[in-house]
C-alpha cells in the first residue's frame, strides 16, 4: 500500500557531534541505518527524499536535496525537502530513528488535510516534530520563521495549523513508543538491536 500524496523526507544534515560519526552511515541490517529505515518503510511512499548537507548516498531509489540555507537546524532540512517535493505532503523523519512503525505512519498520514500544516505526535508532554507529517504549503511559514532568526523545529507552530496526536492514540500503534528512539550517542547505537525488528 502506497500512501497517496505523501513523500518520505529523511533528514541527514546533522553534525553528529555526540555520535562522533555520520549517523546515516552507521552499520545496520540492510547496510546502513538509513538503508534500514528506507527498507522498512520506503514501500509506503512513491517518493523518498533525503535532505542533507554534503552527503553522498549510493541508492538509486532516493533523491538527494541539499540544504537551502547554511543555518544549522533540522528545520532547514524540512524546508529544503518541502520545496522539492513532488507530493503535497511529507512524512518527516530523522536518519537516526530506525524503529518507526508503519502503522503509526499510516495513522499520522490519515490525519493530514489541505487545511492542516502539521500532524505531530505528542509524547511524554512534548511534540515529536521529527516523526510528523508536514504540508508542502507550510514552507512559506517556515521561511518567515527562519528569516526572523528562529531555529527551533517547533518554533513556527504558533503560526501554523497543527493537529496534535495524543500519546494514548500513538500507543495504540506503538505501545512502547519505539518509533521515537533516537541514536544520538555510541551507547544508544550499541544498545539498539536491529535484529528485533
Amino acid at each position: 500500500m502506497i500512501l497517496k500524496g505523501v513523500s518520505l523526507l529523511i533528514l541527514a544534515g546533522g553534525e553528529s557531534r555526540r555520535m562522533g560519526f555520520p549517523k546515516h552511515l552507521l552499520p545496520a541490517s540492510g547496510g546502513t541505518v538509513m538503508d534500514h529505515i528506507i527498507n522498512r518503510i520506503g514501500s509506503l511512499f512513491d517518493e523518498t527524499v533525503v535532505a542533507c548537507r554534503g552527503v553522498d548516498i549510493s541508492r538509486t531509489d532516493v533523491r538527494l536535496v541539499q540544504d537551502v540555507r547554511h543555518t544549522r537546524s533540522p528545520l532547514v532540512g524540512i524546508l529544503s525537502g518541502l520545496l522539492k517535493l513532488e507530493n503535497p505532503y511529507a512524512l518527516v523523519i530523522g536518519c537516526d530513528m530506525p524503529f518507526v512503525r508503519k502503522e503509526l505512519i499510516k495513522h499520522l498520514a490519515s490525519k493530514m488535510s489541505a487545511e492542516t500544516d502539521v500532524v505531530v505526535p505528542v509524547v511524554r508532554g512534548f511534540y515529536e516534530p521529527l516523526c510528523a507529517v508536514y504540508n508542502r504549503s507550510t514552507s512559506g511559514i517556515i521561511k518567515k520563521y527562519l528569516d526572523s532568526g528562529g531555529t527551533k523545529v517547533t518554533g513556527f507552530f504558533k503560526q501554523a495549523t497543527v493537529a496534535e496526536v495524543a500519546e494514548s492514540e500513538v500507543r495504540s500503534f506503538d505501545p512502547r513508543l519505539e518509533s521515537f528512539i533516537n541514536l544520538n550517542t555510541p551507547r544508544d547505537y550499541q544498545d539498539c538491536r536491529f535484529a528485533r525488528l
